[in-house]
């Protein structure tokens, strides 16, 4: 009868053995099912902030573009009359007038007056009366 408990009390061990190994098989498939659950919620909650983030990047270009629109029209409508003023015809100044001042700096020097003198008299800069000067000076040696 001894032997029969012995084998008994063995196969009860294996069995208790095998439940016991068998329950934690379960808990890790449970465990693997519970970690797949959480993933696919955490990665529907990323493309629903994705999708958030997008839509206020967009609405935030568009409002920056049309700022940017209003700017341009500003800015353009600021620029119109510049350019109009721009295409206005210069009056240049008749060559005739530039020769006479030329003709009277040069006979004032000849007279002897100081380039300082013949600029207050034509009422013009110093350096323009020594330029003048000069070119007379220069193109009578020729």
């Amino acid at each position: 009868m001894y032997p029969f408990i012995f084998i008994s009390i063995a196969l009860h061990l294996v069995s208790f053995l095998c439940i016991v190994l068998l329950f934690l098989k379960q808990t890790k498939g449970a465990g693997r099912e519970e970690i797949a659950a959480s993933m696919e919620v955490y990665i529907e909650q990323l493309e629903e902030e994705n999708d958030r983030l997008l839509n206020e990047v967009k609405s935030y270009v568009d409002k920056r573009e049309n700022q940017l629109d209003t700017r341009l029209r500003v800015l353009e409508q600021a620029r119109a009359p510049q350019v109009e003023e721009a295409t206005k015809p210069v009056i240049v100044q008749h060559p005739s007038a530039h020769n006479e001042r030329n003709q009277k700096a040069v006979q004032l020097h000849q007279q002897g007056f100081s380039v300082a003198d013949i600029a207050r008299i034509l009422n013009c800069g110093i350096g323009e009366v020594e330029l003048i000067v000069n070119l007379h000076g220069r193109s009578e040696q020729r």
